[in-house]
């Protein structure tokens, strides 16, 4: 099952949230793609990546990869180590009650052109499966400078 959601913010114009992992649990084999089809003219944008989780993860990082394919068929590979905790220990996501939501820039200036982009996440942990998650997504906003 895929989410869709559109924010009440006006500069955020694709922002796709998966929510399906049977029992928390995201497999090291469950990669998650997203897609998304550009319209409008071109623009810069900023790309983040939207990481939920139960309050107290356990880990203080966790290593994800985002693979962006762009209309021409270029692909970008990013890994990266996503942060989920400060260094004193404590949750750095938006949490309520016991759900955090994290989001983290990919990229600040995304040339967004005229076409389809595909984006792949997937988690590079360690073992069969990162538990205590609760969704993974992309979103895509123009800048408030660009208005």
């Amino acid at each position: 099952m895929l989410f869709f959601f559109q924010s009440c913010n006006t500069n955020e114009i694709y922002n796709s949230f998966a929510t399906d992992f049977k029992d928390n649990r995201w497999a090291i084999t469950d990669e998650r793609v997203f897609d998304y089809t550009n319209t409008e003219a071109e623009a810069l944008v900023s790309l983040k990546l939207h990481f939920g989780h139960i309050y107290g993860y356990q880990l203080d990082s966790i290593p994800l990869e985002v693979t962006i394919t762009a209309p021409n068929g270029q692909t970008e590979v990013i890994p990266l180590d996503l942060q989920l905790k400060d260094s004193s220990g404590k949750d750095i996501g938006d949490c309520l009650g016991d759900i955090c939501d994290v989001y983290f820039q990919i990229k600040p200036d995304f040339k967004l052109e005229i076409g389809t982009y595909s984006f792949k996440i997937k988690n590079n942990f360690n073992g069969p499966y990162l538990p205590n998650v609760l969704g993974v997504g992309i979103t895509i906003e123009v800048p408030k400078q660009n208005e």
